[in-house]
């Protein structure tokens, strides 16, 4: 049995992904906060590898996923901005 790999961009996430990827981004964002509040670690895999950050050293990382959230909110902004006769995921014209 041969595995069929298909390389694939964001061109095929439709505005329903990327609400789950915010609400994702948002949780972790949230859970950065309330460590940092606690006074706890927070911890994070980078590059393979489980790192545990004090509340000092998470600025870095909240400035990314804030980053992500704009990126996240503007792409679904663009998304349910299409006009209604776009087409959709796996729709073709005049189907």
């Amino acid at each position: 049995m041969k595995l069929q790999v298909e390389a694939w961009d964001e061109s095929i996430l439709d505005a329903e992904d990327y609400r789950v990827e915010r609400a994702l981004q948002r949780g972790a964002l949230e859970a950065l906060r309330r460590a940092r509040r606690c006074g706890t670690d927070f911890v994070i895999r980078e590059h393979g590898k489980v790192k545990s950050l004090r509340p000092q050293e998470a600025a870095p990382y909240e400035k990314s996923m804030l980053e992500n959230l704009e990126r996240l909110n503007r792409k679904i902004a663009e998304l349910e901005g299409q006009p209604p006769g776009a087409l959709s995921l796996n729709e073709k014209p005049g189907s």
